[in-house]
């Protein structure tokens, strides 16, 4: 490389000179009168990592930033011609490739005519510097940014912001401010704000605003405020004192608008007095009305129970209070009660329940529970009313009711089977008779000399068949006709089914029906009363052989389905001339009838027997017939609930 070396032709004193500058730590440059390159120092060939051959007259330029060459050369250009030095700046490629931002200064050396011998300069890396230029230029940039953005989001929050200095005057309201005054600044700021403050509200506030300033950090107060439309309303004052960095005092606020607010709470005042008024009312009227009320907590716990209620049981209110209310029941109702009212609280869903309640005197009576949840607007218990309802002459009235239906259902299976007789006489006939005829064949193959001792047996064999047989058409005939209670219990209902067609073959034959039963192939139980439940089977299907006619084409149904979620549903139908549309809502009442001969309760029975097992029953027809089809609770599924 060439440092000290020079190029050819340089004389003595300039390789004296130049090797002077190689010694300068700083990048030093000389060119020729014209601008051309002739002489670079060791340190600035190390920084560019070229020799000088290679940057030597106009070749210098391509160590320059490509973005920069042309601006460069023309400045370059114009300091020649000049005749004048001035700073330049520009990016050099560094050895390693990267392009750093320098400072290019030169100088020419005149001859005494003034004319350029030789330009000499220097090339100072700026590049951290520059950096650093940028970066404050950023700063500045993002400062002033974040100030106009401040400025913006302060004039544009909907409440009036304010500045004080440390006597109280104010020196800054923003854009809020002064659209609600309706005033420039300069009638706002200093103590002018006062004029805009009611005349009743300014010794208050003054005094509060004095306290504050001289002994708090912070500050808050209400006052009127005139706005532009020369309507006073009320505002809330928040101020906070705040010191700089440079230990300036200045206080920041915002008056925020609660006239609505305000309005809001001289309404609810009223509000409050006429609610304590009307509470009294209500209460006298509560306590007044000839019925037992009572609310509760959202939670379920008894808070009030009027006086007509206090007086029946006999406690005090105190006794009663939050979960005390369950020693007033019955102890066989106490833990079926906590569960319904645990229920209801849970579910938001009232429930009216039944429940005995113990009088003063400890009479126990039955008691109907009313219950209502009061609402919010976002669904949830704000509290629970309810009254109590005396019911005990209800219940008595359903009790002798139940007996009576007992009764009338007894009375309508005597007449049943009455209507039967014959036809129940013919059935038990058949056995009978072959009971005597296998007897007799039984001692024709005993006597001597025609003995056969097998054929003996099997006619012995079906002598006790038949006895079994016509034994168990008698004792249905007897459960059906005995006036027993009703007895849930776990009930093949196949069998009962065929009992009761077994107890109607004769009848059915006689009227020409042809009965399909369609069963699941595995025995279905169901909890029941099985003199009941044949009951309903006896009513439905006698009642479809009377509806069907007597001919080759007569066809009565009988389904049974077992479903998975444990309901088992069975349907009666028939081909016969079905039920009008506009009866079909009828035939289960009481004394409806569509028979010269009927009294009208058969059916009004069969819905009651369904109801009590837990089920329902209805009908359906078309022009193929009518049908008859309830449900009942397979056993399994009672037991798994238990």
């Amino acid at each position: 490389m060439l440092g000290r070396h020079a190029l050819k032709g340089i004389d003595l004193e300039n390789q004296d000179f130049d090797a002077i500058i190689d010694f300068i730590p700083a990048m030093a440059w000389a060119t020729t009168s014209d601008g051309m390159l002739d002489f670079a120092n060791q340190h600035f060939l190390e920084y560019i990592g070229m020799p000088l051959a290679e940057i030597a007259g106009e070749n210098f330029y391509r160590i320059f930033h490509p973005d920069d060459v042309d601006h460069l050369g023309s400045e370059w250009r114009s300091i020649m011609a000049s005749k004048a030095g001035r700073e330049v700046e520009g990016r050099i490629r560094r050895a390693d490739g990267v392009y750093r931002w320098c400072s290019l200064r030169q100088k020419p050396r005149l001859d005494p005519d003034g004319n350029v011998v030789k330009w000499y300069g220097v090339v100072l890396d700026i590049e951290d510097r520059k950096s650093a230029e940028d970066a404050l230029k950023e700063a500045k940039s993002a400062l002033a940014a974040s100030e106009e953005n401040l400025r913006l989001i302060i004039n544009s929050l909907p409440v009036l912001v304010w500045s004080a200095r440390p006597d109280g005057s104010a020196d800054f309201v923003n854009q809020s401010w002064l659209d609600y005054a309706g005033l420039p600044a300069d009638q706002i700021l200093e103590w002018g704000f006062l004029d805009l403050y009611h005349p009743d509200d300014i010794p208050e506030m003054v005094e509060i605003w004095k306290r504050d300033l001289e002994n708090s950090d912070y500050t808050q107060l209400r006052g009127r405020i005139r706005g532009a439309d020369g309507q006073y309303r009320w505002f809330y004052f928040s101020g906070r004192k705040l010191t700089d960095a440079n230990g300036v005092v200045r206080w920041f606020g915002v008056n925020i608008d609660i006239e609505n607010l305000q309005r809001a709470e001289f309404a609810l005042r009223e509000s409050e007095a006429a609610l304590r008024e009307s509470e009294h009312k209500l209460k006298l009227i509560i306590n007044t009305i000839p019925a037992m009320a009572w609310s509760c907590t959202p939670d379920g716990q008894l808070e009030y129970w009027n006086q007509h209620l206090t007086n029946y049981v006999g406690l005090p209110i105190e006794e009663i209070v939050g979960f005390g209310f369950y020693r007033m029941f019955h102890p066989e109702d106490v833990e079926r009660m906590r569960e319904s009212w645990e229920e209801i609280v849970a579910t938001k869903q009232p429930n009216p329940v039944d429940a005995r309640i113990r009088r003063f005197d400890g009479e126990y009576r039955w008691f109907n529970l009313q219950q209502s949840p009061l609402l919010d607007p976002d669904g949830n218990v704000v509290r629970w009313y309810g009254i109590v309802v005396d019911i005990e002459d209800r219940k008595r009235a359903e009790e002798s009711l139940r007996q009576s239906q007992a009764q009338l259902a007894q009375v309508t299976r005597m007449t049943t089977i009455g209507e039967l007789a014959v036809s129940i006489a013919h059935e038990i006939n058949q056995p009978l008779m072959a009971i005597v005829t296998n007897a007799g064949t039984c001692l024709r193959w005993l006597q001597e000399g025609h003995t056969d001792v097998e054929q003996a047996r099997l006619a012995a064999g079906r002598i006790v068949h038949d006895g079994h047989r016509a034994g168990e058409i008698v004792t249905s005939i007897r459960s059906m006709a005995q006036k027993t209670p009703a007895r849930m219990q776990r009930t093949d209902f196949s069998h009962s089914l065929k009992d009761v067609l077994d107890l109607l073959h004769g009848e059915l034959r006689s009227r020409g029906l042809e009965v399909i039963a369609e069963l699941p192939p595995e025995p279905v139980e169901v909890l029941g009363d099985r003199t009941q439940l044949q009951q309903v089977l006896l009513n439905l299907i006698m009642n479809s052989a009377e509806a069907t006619p007597r001919d080759h084409e007569a066809v009565m149904t009988i389904r049974c389905t077992e479903y998975p979620e444990g309901k088992v549903e069975v349907s009666v139908s028939d081909s016969g001339r079905g039920i009008p549309s506009d009866q079909l809502d009828q035939v289960f009442e009481p004394f409806y009838t569509t028979k010269s001969d009927g009294i009208g309760m058969g059916l009004p029975i069969c819905r009651s027997i369904v109801e009590a097992h837990g089920g329902r029953i209805w009908a359906t027809s078309d022009a193929g017939g009518s049908s008859f089809t309830f449900t009942l609770s397979s056993f399994k599924e009672i037991a798994v609930d238990r």
